[in-house]
């Protein structure tokens, strides 16, 4: 048996091999290929699949008690590393074959697979709905446990007549590249709020409903999907991206600008102290810290007292602190024990700010530059040492 990689298109054209879609299908083989994947083609008129007739025995069972071609079609698709759904547009919507064919993946349409597959939606039109049949399909994807990577739409009349062909065989290339590349990396696409929406909605409906949708809540239960939605999209959300009370002291400053009248709403972030570059003989991260005392703002560190330590990296290596008290401040190489709050930074992004050439409230947020011990004593530093 052959282990080749395999993608799966399901065509609902009715023009098996000689339509549009089976074109823009073709434009896709070369470059699927070209990387080891076979294209399978699925012609939907040249398989009997009955209507769903909505009688719900596959979510409550499991199955669809219909026997016809419906369990082979979907079973290759199931089996695929990568799969395409295809269909024309005749009236603003899929073709007839392919919404029977859809209608009766009810039984896999409540169960997130656990695992994710890239797949491709393809759609043309003779100029009215290609993209909306697209989005649809782009979103029935996930029935069969994959994500969309995108879609190749076109526009065209006759058979062959492609409004740009030239563009669309360029499309079909890239879009052939994308779901090679997003499977050979394992890659995901990030999650959206139709994610969200659908993992809300089916939570609710199947859990609500448990003795109709048995299979169903069985299906969630075992995979742990009504825990989290991280669970039904695989992907975790980040820690994270600012340490505890970032936000509190951060707004706890602006409030202070408001009173004291100081308050900017946008715009660069007033910088620490005199710009650097207009200090004679400072150009490292070493003399700037050296030459803060200079700035000191003695009334601002009334009743105030604090040690500053900072350990510097990068271009420079280094320990130093700086310690307030009696409304002075005082620059001491070295560490000190017991330090109010550590500053570890890198000397470029130490002089970025003091010179304003970046935000020093972004680069914290940002982390491009630590702090551990008391936030409320960083927030202070500009008004200590303000010029």
């Amino acid at each position: 048996m052959s282990d080749q990689k395999k993608v799966v298109a399901i065509n609902g054209s009715p023009h098996a091999g000689l339509g549009n879609t089976s074109q823009m299908i073709a434009m896709l083989r070369p470059h699927l290929e070209k990387e080891g994947f076979k294209l399978e083609e699925l012609f939907l008129s040249q398989y009997k699949i009955n209507y769903c007739i909505g009688c719900g025995v596959c979510i409550e069972k499991g199955a669809c008690w219909i026997a016809d071609d419906y369990k082979t079609v979907s079973k290759r698709l199931l089996e695929a590393e990568a799969i395409i759904l295809a269909s024309p547009v005749y009236f603003l919507s899929v073709t007839g074959q392919m919404k029977t064919f859809l209608d009766r993946s009810l039984t896999y349409g409540h169960k997130p697979r656990g695992t994710w597959k890239p797949g491709l939606a393809v759609s043309v039109s003779s100029g009215a709905g290609e993209t909306s049949v697209a989005e649809y399909l782009k979103y029935v994807l996930r029935i069969f446990g994959a994500f969309p990577v995108g879609a190749l739409t076109s526009i065209a009349v006759g058979p062959g007549e492609f409004v740009g062909k030239e563009a669309v065989a360029d499309r079909a290339a890239d879009l052939a590249r994308d779901l090679i590349r997003a499977y050979k990396k394992g890659r995901r696409y990030p999650a959206t709020d139709l994610d969200l929406r659908f993992w809300r909605f089916m939570s609710y409906l199947i859990s609500e409903h448990r003795e109709l949708m048995k299979s169903d809540h069985d299906h969630w239960q075992r995979l742990g999907l009504y825990d989290h939605f991280e669970a039904y999209v695989g992907q975790a959300a980040a820690p994270p991206s600012m340490e505890p009370g970032v936000r509190e002291a951060w707004i706890e400053e602006l409030i202070q600008e408001q009173k004291e009248g100081t308050f900017v709403p946008s715009g660069p972030e007033p910088k620490m102290k005199a710009d650097a570059a207009a200090v004679p003989g400072v150009t490292t991260a070493l003399e700037l810290l050296q030459s803060m005392p200079q700035s000191f703002n003695p009334k601002a560190a009334e009743g105030f007292k604090a040690v500053y330590q900072f350990e510097v990296s990068g271009d420079e290596e280094f320990t130093a602190h700086i310690r307030i008290a009696d409304q002075e401040a005082s620059f001491h190489e070295g560490s000190t024990e017991n330090p109010d709050v550590v500053i570890k930074t890198t000397a470029k992004v130490w002089l970025d700010i003091a010179r304003g050439e970046i935000s020093g409230r972004w680069a914290f947020m940002t982390r491009k530059y630590i702090v551990k011990g008391d936030l409320t004593l960083l927030m202070k530093l500009r008004s200590l040492f303000g010029g």
